[in-house]
């Protein structure tokens, strides 16, 4: 009788002292389990950054697919691109006058208020030729309304035709191959070209006129080759 009040005492603290073990124990184990929930967490995005990465690139493979066969068909048109000349002559003559030829590609708002998207393509606002006009409508003329990237296709000469009609300037120059011949004295009813692409952000930052080496210190980001029948 004389212990009871000493052992209801130890029972007391021993609970106290369970009670705060179950406590601390209930603490680790929250701290844990967030602990692994951030680890997961950072595997899973770990694990969803090249998936993440892949549907990325199949989107912009699809759109450079999609914009080498507008720029295909804009080249291979039946809807004359020149005021009374034809596609091949303007084409062979933008390439004779600069060393190349510019036309863009890239999606555009309908106007400046409204979301509709339209495809817009057309040579450079600073294209030139030596005899021919170009069609006001063949034209890009302003770069405003781009509703993504702009994207540059930069037309040379391919020197697959006679060696008397183009020079080589060598792999420093740009661009290497020139016409060193007028159209008139152009033999061949197919002219070869290379077609290298560059994608561009709109905005204040885009350039039309700049000069063909500063575009070339960038990678293409699609190269390919084509040609016009006369």
């Amino acid at each position: 009788m004389i212990n009871q009040p000493y052992s209801h005492n130890f029972q007391y603290k021993h609970q106290q002292s369970n009670d705060a073990h179950i406590k601390a124990f209930s603490l680790i184990e929250a701290v844990l389990a967030i602990g692994i929930f951030f680890v997961t967490v950072l595997v899973l995005i770990g694990m969803l950054g090249p998936l993440l990465n892949s549907v990325n690139d199949v989107k912009t493979t699809d759109e450079v697919v999609s914009v080498v066969d507008s720029l295909d068909s804009f080249l291979q048109s039946d809807s004359p691109l020149a005021i009374e000349g034809s596609n091949f002559d303007l084409l062979y003559q933008a390439i004779q006058t600069r060393g190349y030829a510019t036309v863009y590609v890239f999606r555009s708002y309908v106007s400046k208020n409204s979301t509709d998207i339209k495809l817009t393509m057309g040579f450079s606002p600073k294209e030139t030729t030596t005899t021919l006009r170009i069609d006001r409508k063949a034209k890009i003329r302003e770069f405003k309304n781009a509703a993504g990237p702009i994207y540059r296709a930069v037309i040379t000469l391919s020197p697959f035709i006679s060696r008397e009609f183009y020079r080589d300037r060598g792999r420093t120059a740009f661009p290497r191959y020139t016409l060193s011949q007028n159209f008139e004295n152009f033999e061949s009813n197919y002219l070869s070209l290379t077609v290298d692409l560059f994608a561009e952000e709109p905005g204040p930052s885009f350039k039309d006129n700049k000069p063909l080496k500063e575009i070339y210190t960038e990678k293409s980001i699609f190269s390919f080759s084509t040609g016009i029948n006369r």
